[in-house]
């Protein structure tokens, strides 16, 4: 395996991959309020006791409102829903002239929290703690209620099938997903499989690899008795010169003088454990 090289950087880069989610609460007036968040998380506290943990940065609205009621709906956002979140995000600075995109609003099933139409996944949370930390608040909120789309066929906790409810994740830039890669385990059975498919393979190699180094350890042998007595007698330095050359044959055509993973020719000299080629260790 080709160790991973990388190059050590100042802290100033954001590499944190975040779920998409408009969050909804109520102004003072009664108002629906909407902003997205991407600072959004979640921790167990024990069982299935899941807890939503939002962070809000500066002094948001969103921040107040949800300070003061203790309750929000997180609305997750996929890929359709981007008009409507950079609307969101920006309505504050951009012309008042700007039409506002249509969107439907509802009320949360179990909470008093507006919630949004189009988003395929809505929890409507309670806030039980609030933490500062320099200009930033992380709410941590028990989730009361969870509406996700009809198409979903949840089995488990973790059975839920992101590439139906499509959502934006960000990154600094918005990105989607484009397929499932599998469940928790299904990669350590794919690797114990092909862990033992690779034993089996540098097995075969080592044992070709064997058998012709035998073959020309024999035929080297012959070649030096066949030529101590090679004024006499040539039969024997003939027959050592065969079987060198019928060692080099089964080398080939075994596959013992190749790597068994890229088939690149090989050679001990300067080759080390792994080839140079594919970088498997074949030695």
């Amino acid at each position: 395996m080709i160790l991973m090289k990388r190059k050590s950087v100042e802290p100033i880069y954001s590499m944190c991959v975040q779920p998409s989610f408009i969050i909804g609460t109520y102004n003072e007036d009664g108002s629906c309020n909407f902003a997205p968040i991407t600072w959004v998380s979640a921790t167990c506290k024990g069982g299935d006791d899941y807890m939503l943990v939002i962070s809000m940065y500066g002094s948001k609205r969103t921040r107040e409102n949800v300070i003061r009621n203790r309750m929000f709906s997180a609305n997750l956002v996929n890929t359709s829903m981007l008009p409507l979140m950079d609307y969101f995000g920006t309505k504050h600075s951009v012309d008042e002239h700007v039409q506002e995109p249509e969107y439907g609003v509802s009320c949360g099933e179990v909470l008093d929290v507006p919630t949004l139409d189009d988003s395929p996944w809505v929890y409507e949370c309670e806030v039980a703690k609030a933490v500062e930390a320099g200009e930033s608040v992380t709410f941590f909120c028990p989730i009361r209620n969870i509406q996700m789309d009809e198409k979903l066929n949840c089995t488990d906790t973790f059975d839920v099938d992101l590439t139906v409810l499509d959502p934006v994740i960000y990154s600094g830039r918005y990105h989607s997903l484009g397929r499932s890669l599998g469940k928790i385990g299904d990669f350590r059975e794919k690797t114990m499989e092909k862990s033992e498919e690779r034993e089996e393979i540098l097995s075969k190699f080592h044992l070709h690899r064997m058998l012709m180094f035998i073959l020309a350890g024999i035929a080297l042998l012959l070649c030096f008795i066949g030529g101590m007595v090679a004024v006499h007698d040539i039969t024997i330095l003939v027959i050592g010169g065969i079987l060198f050359l019928a060692s080099v044959l089964y080398g080939f055509f075994s596959g013992a003088m190749f790597c068994p993973f890229c088939g690149q020719i090989i050679s001990r000299q300067g080759f080390g454990e792994h080839c140079k080629y594919c970088g498997e260790k074949i030695f």
